[in-house]
C-alpha cells in the first residue's frame, strides 16, 4: 500500500514544536516533503534534522507569519528549492491568557497578529502555489475554545473564530477550483502551551475530568487527523471545522 501523502509537497507553519512539529513528522512519514516554517531557529532546524533522521525528506525556513515581506521571501525559496507546495497547514498560533480587564492593548494585538492575521498573511503568501498545484489542500488549526470561549482568553477565542469564519468563506471561493479548505479544532492537547495553562498535576487532573473518555489528547492525534484531511482520502470532506477533543466540548 502506499503512503497517504507520496510525492506531496506540504508547507507547515509553526512546525518547530508542538502540534505543528507532530503535523510535520507525520506527513514526512506519510511520504511528503515537509518545509518547516516557523520563528523558532534552532528548534526549526531540530524538527528537519529528526525528520531526515527517520528518512524523510524536511526543508526549514526561518520566518515570522506576521511579517508579510518575510513570507514573501519564503514563496520564492520555496519555488526555488521545491517548485510549489500542494498543502498548505496554517498551524502557528500563540496564547496569552488573562482576565479581560488585564488584556491590553498590545497583548490583544499580539495575538490576533499571530493566529488570525498570521493564517491571513501566510494563506495571502501562497495561495498561488495551490491554485497551480492541482492537488490543493488547506488546513487551519484552530480550537475547540472558539465554540466554548474557555481555553486560552478572549484574545485568543476572538482570533480561533475567526479562523472558523474564514474556512467558511474560502470553502466558498476555493471549492470551485478543486482546492479543500477545512479546519481542525483541538481541545486540551498535551504541548507547551496547555502545560503553561495546567502546569501541575491537580490542574491537568480537574481537565481530565471534563473529558467523556478521561484522556488528554496527544499532539500525535491531530497530526493523523492533519495527514487525513491533506490526503485525496478526503476530498469530499470541504468546508468543516472538525472537533477533536475527546467529546469533551458538546456532552
Amino acid at each position: 500500500m502506499g503512503m497517504l501523502l507520496e510525492n506531496r509537497i506540504a508547507l507547515i507553519t509553526g512546525a518547530a514544536r508542538g502540534i505543528g512539529k507532530s503535523i510535520a513528522k507525520d506527513f514526512a512519514q506519510e511520504g511528503a516533503q515537509v518545509v518547516v516554517l516557523d520563528i523558532l531557529e534552532s528548534e526549526g532546524k531540530q524538527t528537519v534534522s529528526e525528520i531526515q533522521a527517520e528518512g524523510g525528506r524536511a526543508y526549514f525556513i526561518n520566518c515570522d507569519v506576521t511579517d508579510s515581506l518575510c513570507l514573501k521571501s519564503a514563496t520564492l525559496e520555496v519555488e526555488k528549492n521545491m517548485g510549489k507546495i500542494d498543502i498548505l497547514v496554517l498551524n502557528a498560533g500563540i496564547s496569552i491568557k488573562q482576565p479581560l480587564d488585564d488584556i491590553d492593548e498590545a497583548t490583544w494585538h499580539q495575538v490576533l497578529d499571530v493566529n488570525l492575521n498570521g493564517a491571513f498573511f501566510t494563506l495571502k503568501a501562497f495561495i498561488d502555489h495551490i491554485r497551480s498545484s492541482k492537488y490543493g489542500k488547506i488546513i487551519f488549526i484552530s480550537s475547540g475554545s472558539a465554540y466554548t470561549g474557555t481555553g486560552g482568553g478572549l484574545n485568543y477565542v476572538a482570533s480561533k473564530a475567526g479562523l472558523n469564519a474564514m474556512v467558511l468563506n474560502l470553502a466558498k471561493e476555493l471549492g470551485p477550483l478543486g482546492i479543500n479548505v477545512n479546519a481542525i479544532a483541538p481541545r486540551v492537547i498535551h504541548t507547551e502551551m496547555l502545560e503553561n495553562l495546567y502546569p501541575d498535576e491537580e490542574s491537568k487532573n480537574k481537565i481530565r475530568n471534563l473529558i467523556p473518555i478521561r484522556k488528554i489528547g496527544q499532539p500525535e492525534d491531530v497530526a493523523y487527523l492533519a495527514s487525513f484531511l491533506a490526503s485525496d482520502k478526503s476530498e469530499y470532506i470541504h468546508g468543516q471545522v472538525i472537533l477533536l477533543d475527546g467529546g469533551r466540548t458538546f456532552q
